[in-house]
């Protein structure tokens, strides 16, 4: 960012209740000058009296006209009055902002206002505006003003009434402040950020990847210009929306946080018909944002038709009956538009938006302006608590816990490539029901959630074994912590990214029973509240074993904050003829192969949501799995409290498939067709069609230290572990994952071990009709447990790589 040196050029100077004498505007300045009528009218509209304006050099002393009875005598109220100096430089608005809040740091996020005019009288009601705003206490504010006709940008300063000598000084110290602005402040990432940042920085298969989006109905008329302003005066007072990421491509390392002194929101509005809301949705999650830019948060708005129904697609994905169909909320037949706020989860979270909206709102309804300054505490403030933590307690803690060993099965999709989603929803009777149903055995809805999880994972997992009697399984997937249970003042209210992934295991027994399985997922997931700032990453390495697998899923509870000032925001929105409706999460690609996501909608009914990544997942085992959920948590309520888990699962869900069983060659989930081997991904494929390389690992090696070498793979491959689930399988058992994988004609190699070159080569003579994998022999290593990635990558590349 640069600075343009101070213009020593003549400025324009309005001095409110004084003679006008010769206009100083240079001869090459734009074609309008001030008006000083106007400006004066404008200032005193609404009164009987008038007020003349000056023009006058800076550095003239203006003197008032003591021949003229005093504006207190021809007005019945006090009239502000100011000077306003026109620099003939324009600014960078970040360099100036700094500036001013330098030299007038009693102006906060007001010092520096950013406005479009259209119509004639439109810069003098704002130049108006700026006077008035200087009755506040403020020594200075400036105000750059874009010409909706196509004019130069303009830069105004007032400064509040006093001698020309004080705006003399001031214009100086600006002066000097804009020859020397702030260094940028930069924070420390999270470790939960860095993880995010390494999924979608230099990737190319992460388009859309941790990009959220809130929409809602807003009913009545909506002001565009209003609307920017109030994000406008937002983005001002909130750090975290004037913040962006930096990163040193060439010495690596970890990507660091700059607070930028201005950020501009972005709101664009379409017309009815000019885009369906089905497209815009996708396309602006795909979209995605710029990491290095500021506000990292936009807001797109879709005019409705006269007769068009907001709600009729709010819902989406396959079939279920009548519990179809997201209801947003009451008919309302005033005109509606369509709000769509997409955001990343790498800098702002649900909870963080849903603050940031009823900042907005207060904003919208004072004409664009929110009072106070900055928020604290800030992105700033956790950085810096973030930083006195000792983590050998939550060492010690994932440490002790017991790992998953069973997780969602794969079944990947070679020949799809990103994200599906789908959704059901339990009518509001069903959702009063199963959240009573929770409380009377001491838990609440998101354990009930949980629960229908981790049988349906416990089914799958027997279902893939050889023939053998049911037993006990420890399951694992991810819950989502809301972050905010730390011992920060005011974490409640701080928007930021800190919302936290978290694993949890749970033991399920045959002879398990619903309520005892509530109650050990409510009590797991209490346990995980004094380390919600840990992030997955840390607590899969704490937690490593050498059957810990990570899990495949995660499931997650939308809340809200408390909002004291809610009603009173309706009623205060209401009396300007406007009503807005409770904000729907879209659905979120997150890194997890699916993520099931709950919240409730404005009538009270359940909504569930999945999106999962088709590369890895098919789109039949993602609908099996959210309908499945679905019936489970309505029927609930009806089950007796002792059946166990086998009777449970036999009760309401005989026949229906196991998700990711084959359902070819025997009934659907019948052991003994499934197979004996699971597919954990350690890296996705940068480009489609790129293929896969496989790993068999070797007897007895610990499992743990894959992922950590993953991090070394240079190819453009997927690269995955085919790790049996139990024993020794024979090459059979490979065969349901390695099919689909050979079947798309992308190329594969399958690398084994000193000592499983035998079954290597009988995993590749399976008799599948497309040619056969890649067959690659390690050589002997001390260390057989973690290959030399890097090394095997430039080996394999010029049989692999395709264009």
């Amino acid at each position: 960012m640069t600075n343009r040196r101070f213009s020593s050029a003549p400025v324009t100077l309005v001095v409110a209740g004084a003679t006008p004498p010769a206009p100083c505007l240079p001869a090459n300045r734009p074609p309008r000058r001030l008006d000083a009528g106007a400006v004066n009218a404008a200032l005193t509209r609404g009164t009987t009296g008038r007020r003349r304006v000056t023009r006058t050099p800076l550095t003239e002393n203006p003197q008032p006209d003591r021949d003229r009875p005093s504006a207190e005598a021809q007005s019945p109220g006090p009239l502000p009055e100011f000077l306003l100096v026109e620099l003939h430089r324009v600014y960078e608005a970040g360099v100036l902002r700094a500036a001013l809040r330098t030299v007038a740091p009693e102006a906060g996020a007001d010092a520096l206002w950013e406005r479009t005019v259209d119509g004639p009288d439109g810069l003098d009601r704002l130049l108006a505006e700026l006077g008035r705003s200087l009755t506040t206490g403020s020594r200075m504010r400036a105000l750059l003003v874009d010409d909706r006709r196509g004019g130069p940008r303009r830069l105004f300063l007032g400064i509040a009434a006093g001698p020309s000598a004080r705006a003399v000084r001031l214009v100086a110290e600006l002066r000097e402040a804009l020859a020397q602005p702030p260094e940028p402040v930069t924070v420390p990432t999270s470790a939960l950020q860095r993880e995010m940042l390494r999924q979608v920085i230099g990737r190319s298969d992460h388009a859309g990847r941790h990009v959220e989006q809130l929409s809602w109905n807003w009913h009545g008329p909506l002001d565009t210009e209003r609307f920017t302003a109030a994000w406008q005066s937002v983005f001002d007072h909130e750090t975290v929306l004037r913040a962006a990421f930096d990163w040193d491509e060439h010495e690596g390392g970890d990507p660091w946080l700059v607070l930028h002194e201005h950020a501009a929101p972005e709101v664009v509005r379409h017309p009815h018909g000019t885009v369906g809301w089905d497209e815009l949705l996708e396309a602006d999650r795909l979209r995605g944002f710029d990491l290095r830019r500021p506000a990292l948060l936009r807001a797109t708005l879709l005019d409705s038709g006269p007769h068009d129904d907001p709600a009729d697609d709010s819902a989406d994905g396959p079939s279920e009956g009548p519990h179809d169909g997201e209801q947003t909320g009451a008919a309302d037949d005033s005109p509606a538009t369509r709000v769509l706020l997409t955001y990343h989860h790498a800098m702002l979270d649900g909870w963080s938006v849903r603050l940031l909206l009823q900042s907005f709102y207060r904003a919208y309804l004072t004409g664009g302006v929110l009072p106070g300054g900055e928020r604290r505490p800030d992105v700033r403030d956790h950085a810096r608590w973030l930083d006195t933590q000792d983590p050998e307690a939550a060492r010690q803690f994932w440490a002790t816990r017991a790992a998953a060993t069973a997780v969602l099965p794969l079944t990947p999709d070679p020949a799809r490539h990103g994200s599906g989603r789908a959704r059901r929803r339990l009518t509001p009777y069903e959702a009063v029901r199963l959240r009573g149903w929770a409380a009377a055995w001491g838990a609440g809805e998101s354990s009930a959630l949980q629960a229908a999880w981790a049988l349906l994972l416990y089914r799958s997992a027997l279902s893939r074994e050889q023939r053998r009697p049911a037993r006990a399984v420890r399951v694992g997937f991810a819950v989502t912590v809301s972050g905010r249970g730390i011992p920060l003042d005011g974490i409640g209210r701080l928007p930021g990214a800190l919302r936290n992934p978290l694993p949890i295991t749970v033991r399920v027994h045959p002879s398990t029973t619903v309520p005892q399985l509530l109650a050990a997922l409510r009590d797991g997931v209490l346990d995980l509240a004094s380390y919600e700032w840990v992030s997955p990453g840390q607590a899969h390495r704490w937690n490593a074993t050498p059957r810990g697998q990570r899990p495949h899923s995660l499931i997650v509870l939308e809340h809200q904050p408390s909002a004291p000032h809610h009603l009173r925001l309706e009623t205060d929105l209401a009396a300007h003829g406007i009503h807005v409706e409770s904000p729907v999460p879209n659905g979120t690609f997150t890194s997890y192969p699916i993520t099931l996501a709950a919240h409730y909608d404005a009538t009270g009914g359940l909504v569930l949501t999945t999106t999962h990544d088709r590369a890895l997942l098919a789109d039949r085992d993602a609908a099996e799995l959210l309908s499945q959920s679905a019936h489970l948590l309505r029927s609930f309520p009806d089950l007796p409290s002792g059946l166990t888990t086998t009777e449970v699962l036999r009760t309401t869900l005989a026949g229906q498939p196991a998700p990711g069983t084959p359902v070819s060659g025997g009934a659907a989930g019948d052991p003994a067709d499934a197979p004996a081997v699971r597919l954990d991904v350690l890296r996705r494929a940068t480009r489609p069609g790129a293929g896969w390389v496989l790993l068999l690992p070797p007897p007895g090696a610990p499992h743990t230290r894959y992922p950590t070498a993953a991090d070394a793979w240079p190819g453009p491959q997927a690269l995955a572990v085919l790790r049996p689930v139990l024993g020794d399988p024979p090459p059979v058992a490979y065969r349901p994952l390695l099919t689909p994988l050979l079947e798309s004609r992308t190329p594969v190699a399958l690398v084994a071990p000193p000592g499983t070159g035998l079954t290597a080569f009988e995993i590749a003579r399976l008799g599948s009709p497309a040619p056969p994998p890649l067959v690659v022999l390690l050589p002997d290593t001390p260390d057989l447990s973690t290959p030399d990635l890097s090394t095997l990558g430039h080996l394999l590349a010029p049989h692999l790589d395709r264009p």
